[in-house]
């Protein structure tokens, strides 16, 4: 990342849960990425690159997110003093737009989906050099910041070696970090279960189609999973990895959401509680076994992704959605 590089994003807990733990009758941790200063993982890449624009002449940046990005965008740009301009999708409510101009952004709203918001950020670009554009997900330098997060697991677990690794699939930057990080500390063996929602599933799709697979739009509610295709370079690095994929309905989602605020009084959006359900629905460890990996010789670890487009009401409203009672 660079000597010059300022270190923005937080060093997140590695926390052991005894009720995940008791459901798989495995040793659960949880990666607290939901507790970064702006709410999700996405600050430790984008900080990354932001300042490697900085440091290659650009004196402004901007960005296109329908959240968690344009969040760790404009933390990001206010902790190193530089103006930023964020692109939205017309779907982005009201309280996260606060949010981002809490941080000093300036913002646009254009577009019905991250895709349309992206093609109207390009046209600030046009003989702009000075500004530095910086993409939600796709560039390595995102991918080694993310990447930190494995270090810090190895760090925290004393180098045992985790039996698997859980996290959301949105565009396929969390991924690719998490990959890059199992190979730098030498876990390239440790299988990585990707999950997805139901109306977002572009990476499933995408290997069972063997190309990249554009969703003609986006049905489900976790809209942090806001890509309609995934990045082609996850797409070719799962060839070399241990990589499964498996997609579960939206209410399976708000029931993770449900259940981790229950159980460690975390708010989590829906695209971070399809993680957490994994384990609340039972998808492990029969998801890796039936692909003959073990689950049983080493700590099993979801990545608590996070997110900021939640709240008491957001998850009530969910529940009442789909009839999940918050006392479960």
């Amino acid at each position: 990342m660079g000597s010059e590089a300022k270190v923005i994003y937080a060093r997140t807990s590695l926390m052991y849960s005894k009720p995940l733990s008791d459901i798989t009758e495995r040793e659960v941790y949880l990666k607290l990425e939901n507790t970064q200063p702006c709410g999700s993982f996405k600050l430790r890449g984008l900080s990354v690159l932001c300042q490697e624009k900085l440091r290659n002449g650009c004196t402004r940046l901007l960005g296109t997110s329908g959240g968690n990005a344009g969040l760790a965008l404009a933390y990001t740009a206010e902790k190193l003093k530089v103006p930023c301009d964020i692109f939205v999708p017309k779907y982005v409510p009201p309280r996260m737009l606060k949010k981002l101009k809490s941080y000093g952004a300036n913002i646009t709203i254009a577009g019905k989906d991250w895709q349309e918001t992206n093609t109207a950020a390009m046209e600030l670009l046009n003989n702009r050099p000075e500004i530095g554009f910086i993409h939600p997900y796709e560039d390595p330098l995102i991918w080694e910041g993310h990447a930190t997060i494995v270090h810090e697991i190895k760090e925290d677990l004393r180098g045992r070696k985790p039996s698997c690794i859980v996290c959301s699939v949105g565009g396929g930057g969390l991924s690719l970090g998490i990959l890059q990080g199992l190979e730098a500390v030498g876990w390239k063996d440790v299988p990585l279960l990707c999950m997805e929602t139901v109306g977002a599933e572009c990476f499933n799709l995408s290997l069972k189609t063997g190309t990249q697979f554009v969703l003609d739009e986006l049905t489900s509610i976790a809209k942090t999973l806001g890509a309609r295709s995934v990045t082609t370079a996850l797409l070719d690095r799962v060839k070399k990895f241990n990589v499964v994929s498996k997609v579960l309905p939206d209410k399976d989602a708000v029931l993770g959401c449900v259940r981790l605020a229950d159980d460690h009084g975390f708010l989590v959006e829906p695209s971070c509680g399809v993680t957490m359900a994994a384990v609340y629905s039972k998808v492990l460890p029969d998801a890796l076994e039936s692909c003959g990996y073990r689950t049983d010789n080493g700590p099993v670890v979801l990545i608590a992704c996070g997110g900021s487009d939640i709240s008491h009401e957001i998850l009530q409203d969910l529940a009442n959605m789909f009839d999940i009672s918050l006392k479960d």
